[in-house]
C-alpha cells in the first residue's frame, strides 16, 4: 500500500514539474499572417510577419543580388561545402551582422519571383541534432535565392526536408502572385496546405501536432480540441491529456480556475475567457452550483481573435490595415499573445501585385513595428538608405520604445503611413506606366523609396531630439505632403535652430520625392522649377519660412500666390472664396435661363 502510495505521489510530482514546465516556456514568438484573393483589397495579396528574433539584435534590411556567390555545408556526420549562386534579387530581413560579407540569415524574405517567404519555430524532437544541421533562415535562402514561383518554392522547402536537414521545426509561409501555402514541417515530414484567403499562425504545430509528444501528451489530443460541458466546483477538464483546468469555486457572476495539478489560476466572469497556463477557458453562463465553460488550446483562441479582426474587414484588407493589426497588444488579444512583445522585433509586411510583380513588390519594413514608421522597399531597389541596412533606425526604435512607451509613438507613425502608403500607389502608377512604355522603373522607384526613408529617419530624430530635452513634440505631419509643409511653416518662428533644421531636411526630401515623378510625367516648366531651386536655397541659407512657402508651391502647383497669412488649416478659406465666387454665377445662369424661357413661351 505504501508502495503504491509513493507511486502515485512520484507520479504527481513528476506531472506537476512538468506543468511548471510547459507554463515556463518563453512566450515571445514569431507571428505570421496571409491575406490572399477575395481578402485583400485589390489585385494583390499580402503577407506580414512579425519577428522575435531567434538571434537577437537590431534587424536591419539587405540586398542580395542575382549572381551573388557564397559557400555554405550540406548537412551530414562529415559536412560537405558547396558553392551556392543566387539567381534571384531578394530583400532579406536580418539581424545586424546576418547579412554579406557573412552568410545570410533572413527570418523573412522577398524575391523578384514575387515570392515572400517567413517562418515561425515550432520546436519539437524530431531534428538533426547535428552541428551541420540547418536553421530556420538556410531553409528560407535555400528557396528564395532561386524559385521563380510559389509552387517551385514550395517544393525546395520540400527539398531541405529529404536531406534530412533542418535542425528545428519549422511553420513556413510561402505567398506569392498567384498562391499562398503554409507548410508544417521538421527533420522527417512536411504538410503543405494552400491558403485561399485568411491564415494566422506562430510558434506550434497544427497538422503535426500529433508528433510533437509534450503537446499531445500533456496539453491536447489535437490543435482542434475543444471541450464545453457543464461543470461543479472541484470539476477537472482535460483536453484528452495530462494536464487540465479544475475549477475551484463558483460564484453568482464568475468562476475561479487553476491549471491542474498545479499552476496558475484565474477568476473569470461569465461571457469572459482567460488563459490559465496552455489553455482558454471562457465562462459562457451560470445556474446554480453549476456552470458551462468552453475549453480549448489557448493559440487556437488567439486564432480566433485575430481572425475575427481580419474577417471584419474581408474585401477591404490593404497594407495599413496590417500595420495597426501589427500594433494590437496582448490586452487586446485576450491576454494571450500580443504582436508585440519585444525590443528586437521587426516586421516586415510584402504587398505583391498579381501583375508587374517583378517591379513592384514591396516591403514595408519597421525595425519596431510600435516605435518606428514603416517605410517601403520595392523589389527592384538598387539600394536602402544607409540607417535600415546598419542598424541606426532599429537603434533608433528602441530610444522612441524607451521614451514614449509601446504605443506612444504609434499614432504619430500613422500619421506619416498614411501619406507614404498614398505616395507609394502613385509611384506606383507611374512606374506602371513606364512599364507598358517598355522602361526599366527600378532607378526611379530606388530613389523614391529612398526618400520616404529619409523622410521617415530624419521624423524619428526629431521627435526623440524634443523628448530628451523634456519638450512637448509637436504633430508635423499633417493628412498631405501639403498640409505637412504648413504645419512646418507654422511652426518656423517658434523651434529652434536645430529642429527647424531637421524640419528643413524633411521638407527637401519630400520636394526631391515629387520632383522624382516630375521628371518622369514631363510637368518641368520653369515657374514650378524656379520654386523648387528657390525652396532648396532658402532652407539651405536658414530662410526657413521662405524656403518652407517656395516648396509648398512647387508640391501643391499652386502657382506663387503669397502664402504669408496661409494658416495651416487654410482650407477652408479656399471652400468660403469658392463659394462667394460661385454665387454670382449662379444667378448670372439662372437669370439667363429665365431670359430665355420667357422667349420661348413667346
Amino acid at each position: 500500500m505504501n508502495v503504491n502510495r509513493v507511486g502515485v505521489v512520484s507520479f504527481l510530482l513528476v506531472i506537476t514539474l512538468l506543468s511548471l514546465l510547459v507554463q515556463s516556456v518563453n512566450v515571445a514568438g514569431c507571428k505570421d499572417v496571409i491575406v490572399a484573393g477575395d481578402a485583400t483589397s485589390g489585385d494583390f495579396n499580402l503577407f506580414m510577419k512579425v519577428r522575435d528574433p531567434s538571434r537577437p539584435g537590431p534587424q536591419v534590411l539587405c540586398i542580395i543580388n542575382r549572381g551573388y556567390t557564397y559557400k555554405y555545408h550540406f548537412p551530414g556526420i562529415i559536412p560537405r561545402e558547396k558553392e551556392f549562386v543566387v539567381s534571384r534579387n531578394f530583400i532579406g530581413v536580418v539581424t545586424k551582422g546576418d547579412a554579406p560579407p557573412d552568410i545570410v540569415k533572413p527570418g523573412m524574405a522577398l524575391s523578384d519571383a514575387g515570392v515572400a517567404y517567413g517562418d515561425a519555430d515550432s520546436p519539437s524532437i524530431w531534428r538533426n541534432p547535428l552541428r551541420s544541421s540547418w536553421d530556420d533562415f538556410d531553409w528560407i535562402r535555400y528557396a528564395c535565392q532561386s524559385a521563380g514561383d510559389e509552387e517551385e518554392a514550395v517544393e525546395l522547402l520540400k527539398e531541405v526536408v529529404e536531406m534530412h536537414a533542418p535542425g528545428i521545426s519549422e511553420n513556413l509561409f510561402v505567398v506569392g502572385p498567384r498562391k499562398a501555402y503554409v507548410m508544417e514541417a521538421d527533420a522527417l515530414r512536411y504538410s503543405v496546405k494552400e491558403v485561399e484567403d485568411l491564415c494566422v499562425m506562430s510558434n506550434y504545430p497544427k497538422d503535426l501536432w500529433k508528433y510533437n509528444i509534450m503537446k499531445r501528451f500533456f496539453i491536447a489530443r489535437s490543435f482542434e480540441s475543444e471541450k464545453e460541458k457543464i461543470v461543479r466546483k472541484g470539476s477537472i477538464i482535460r483536453l484528452g491529456s495530462m494536464l487540465g483546468v479544475r475549477i475551484n469555486g463558483i460564484d453568482a457572476d464568475s468562476i475561479s480556475v487553476m491549471m491542474w495539478p498545479s499552476g496558475e489560476g484565474a477568476n473569470i466572469k461569465v461571457g469572459e475567457g482567460k488563459p490559465v497556463g496552455p489553455f482558454w477557458v471562457e465562462l459562457i453562463n451560470i445556474s446554480g452550483n453549476k456552470a458551462r465553460v468552453r475549453v480549448c488550446y489557448k493559440y487556437k483562441e488567439w486564432e480566433n481573435l485575430l481572425l475575427e479582426r481580419l474577417k471584419e474587414r474581408y474585401g477591404k484588407i490593404d497594407v495599413l490595415y496590417l500595420m495597426n493589426i501589427s500594433r494590437l497588444d496582448i490586452y487586446e488579444l485576450g491576454g494571450i499573445r500580443g504582436m508585440t512583445e519585444g525590443y528586437d522585433e521587426g516586421t516586415a509586411i510584402c504587398k505583391i501585385p498579381y501583375t508587374h510583380y517583378e517591379f513592384l513588390s514591396c516591403m514595408w519594413f519597421a525595425p519596431n513595428q510600435c516605435s518606428s514608421i514603416y517605410i517601403p522597399v520595392h523589389i527592384c531597389c538598387e539600394s536602402i538608405y544607409e540607417p535600415y541596412t546598419n542598424g541606426d533606425a532599429a537603434e533608433l526604435s528602441v530610444k522612441l520604445l524607451e521614451l514614449f512607451g509601446r504605443h506612444g509613438f504609434s499614432d504619430y507613425a500613422e500619421r506619416v503611413e498614411k501619406i507614404f502608403v498614398r505616395e507609394v500607389k502613385k509611384a506606383e502608377n507611374i512606374a506602371k506606366d513606364m512599364i507598358e512604355k517598355g522602361l526599366d522603373p527600378s532607378g526611379f522607384l530606388t530613389e523614391f523609396d529612398m526618400e520616404l526613408q529619409r523622410q521617415a529617419y530624419l521624423t524619428e530624430l526629431f521627435a526623440i531630439s524634443l523628448k530628451e530635452k523634456g519638450e512637448d513634440v509637436p504633430v508635423i505631419w499633417g493628412d498631405s505632403y501639403s498640409s505637412t509643409l504648413l504645419n512646418f511653416l507654422s511652426l518656423s518662428n517658434t523651434l529652434d535652430g536645430e529642429h527647424l533644421e531637421i524640419l528643413g531636411d524633411i521638407a527637401k526630401s519630400i520636394a526631391r520625392s515629387k520632383l522624382l515623378e516630375v521628371n518622369v510625367t514631363g510637368n518641368r516648366y520653369a515657374e514650378r522649377m524656379e520654386l523648387f531651386h528657390k525652396g532648396i536655397d532658402k532652407i539651405d541659407e536658414g530662410d526657413f519660412e521662405e524656403g518652407f512657402i517656395a516648396l509648398y508651391h512647387f508640391i501643391d502647383k499652386k502657382g506663387t500666390e503669397p502664402l504669408h497669412q496661409k494658416s495651416p488649416n487654410s482650407n477652408d478659406f479656399m471652400v468660403y472664396v469658392e463659394i462667394v465666387l460661385a454665387i454670382p454665377l449662379f444667378l448670372v445662369t439662372a437669370f439667363c435661363m429665365d431670359r430665355i424661357s420667357s422667349l420661348f413661351s413667346k
